[in-house]
């Protein structure tokens, strides 16, 4: 059993210097204080925590060292004479419910002091993830309720020094994008509900937030622009030039450091696929005979694991998407031209021959340093910008921009076809879905497409050389 918990070590073992511990000390679990932090005290502080040694007793010892650790950062600990604050370590304590409330009620309602959570922030957090966890996808848990959601809520704490909701509300508003500050609030007001329901918690704090924001947010945007940002993939600011895009994939492959990532950025350029869906690519995913591939899985870097696509309305029930690659075509021979092993090896691998590792990707695409002072150092796109082959950097996601813009404008390929190779939302009946789906997979996405005028230009005069054929043979 571990003897200490969430505490940074020196490597003797040892906590480094200021950094509270909860541990099990003298048959107890107890809080233990770093002694410069108290010179007021004659001895080191160690409290007791009132933790019940159980199984999963970590857990709640992880948390409340966490707390304590803030409140001593904060001088909430330390008394005028440097001594231990005893005090405010019981009112922790009392939030936490590990020791009973002391405060009396005075007089009738109105002396009353307001409902407070018992639980800090965090916990009711983690607590709501755990009950969520089931029935998220293990990429989109660790990422998104456990990486930036929870991300957001330890900024606002420690930006706000404090865990009043309308604080906590406010700073996001005003520091993180509008759209997930959303989705953090509202998932806060059914985490605080559950802990009601639950009897953990008094009050929901959090209830109704949501519709209390206004469009201004996200450091001074409007919920129109953000709106922009995230959806508007036709936006060609947010792409390359299909020349530019060629011109990455030339210094690519003529740079020797580079190479080798030369097919997969040309597979991203020519399919439009997400990073995570270029690097899940496998030889049982290309369909020869069929002229085609499929795109049925994502790699997520944090977890190291592959997932199927995600399986809700933006692909209307779908879990695969099928890309056209016409016999001989670009694509095509890209992917000849790799030595093909076993089915299930994923097609493009790293220089070491493992999976590709995005973070790496990243810094070829766009360098080690802000201001690099050797040509070692450049990324393909600084270096590019240097050479005046590129006007801007945009990031790697924006090869997907890149592919659509050029399907779209250059090749006049109908958007709803590029939206259904790429999967995203297709604004159409479903009685109609069905003949999007039969187009997407006959239109060849590396031939500039005719107007419907160019069309009827080419039928007549298809229809033309036919009368002037049968005109010929009458007069034979």
């Amino acid at each position: 059993m571990s003897i200490m918990t969430n505490s940074a070590k020196t490597p003797t073992g040892k906590a480094k210097k200021g950094q509270v511990t909860v541990r099990i000390d003298s048959g107890s679990i107890k809080a233990c204080f770093p002694r410069p932090c108290f010179p007021g005290e004659k001895n080191q502080v160690k409290k007791a925590t009132g933790i019940p040694m159980i199984d999963g007793w970590e857990s709640k010892a992880d948390q409340l060292q966490r707390r304590l650790q803030l409140e001593m950062e904060e001088g909430k600990l330390n008394a005028e004479n440097g001594c231990f604050n005893e005090v405010r370590y019981r009112e922790v304590l009392e939030e936490y419910r590990l020791k009973p409330s002391l405060k009396l009620i005075k007089g009738g309602l109105d002396d009353q002091l307001p409902p407070k959570p018992e639980l800090s922030l965090l916990e009711v957090w983690d607590m709501y993830c755990e009950y969520r966890k089931p029935g998220l996808r293990e990429s989109h848990y660790e990422n998104m309720y456990q990486g930036q959601f929870k991300n957001y809520l330890e900024s606002a704490i420690e930006a706000t020094k404090s865990e009043d909701a309308l604080r906590i509300r406010n700073w996001l508003v005003e520091n993180r994008n509008l759209t997930h500050v959303k989705v953090v609030l509202s998932n806060l007001s059914k985490a605080y509900q559950l802990g009601v329901k639950q009897k953990l918690l008094s009050h929901n704090p959090y209830e109704g937030m949501t519709e209390e924001i206004v469009n201004k947010g996200a450091k001074g945007k409007t919920q129109k622009e953000l709106d922009i940002e995230i959806d508007d993939v036709l936006d060609r600011t947010k792409a390359y030039t299909w020349d530019e895009a060629q011109a990455i994939l030339d210094y690519v492959q003529q740079h020797r450091r580079m190479s080798y990532w030369h097919n997969f950025l040309k597979f991203k350029f020519l399919t439009g696929c997400r990073t995570g869906e270029a690097i899940a690519l496998m030889w049982c995913d290309i369909e020869w005979d069929k002229e085609r591939i499929l795109i049925r899985r994502t790699y997520d870097r944090k977890t190291g694991k592959f997932y199927p696509l995600k399986n809700d309305k933006t692909y209307k029930g779908e879990d695969t998407r099928k890309f056209p690659m016409p016999k001989d075509g670009e694509l095509w021979n890209l992917l000849k031209s790799i030595p093909q092993e076993e089915l299930n090896d994923i097609v493009f691998k790293s220089e070491q021959g493992k999976v590709v590792n995005s973070n790496t990707f990243f810094c070829s695409w766009k360098g080690t340093k802000a201001n690099p002072s050797t040509s070692a150092k450049l990324g393909i796109t600084q270096a590019l910008i240097e050479q005046g082959k590129l006007t801007k950097y945009l990031p790697p996601y924006n090869t997907r921009h890149t592919f659509i813009t050029h399907a779209v404008f250059d090749l006049g390929i109908d958007e709803k076809i590029v939206s259904k190779w790429c999967g995203h939302h297709i604004d159409v009946s479903n009685k109609h879905y069905q003949d999007v789906a039969i187009f997407a997979e006959r239109v060849n996405p590396e031939v500039k497409q005719q107007s419907e005028l160019e069309q009827l230009k080419e039928q007549l005069r298809q229809q033309q050389e036919l009368i002037n054929k049968l005109l010929q043979q009458q007069n034979k």
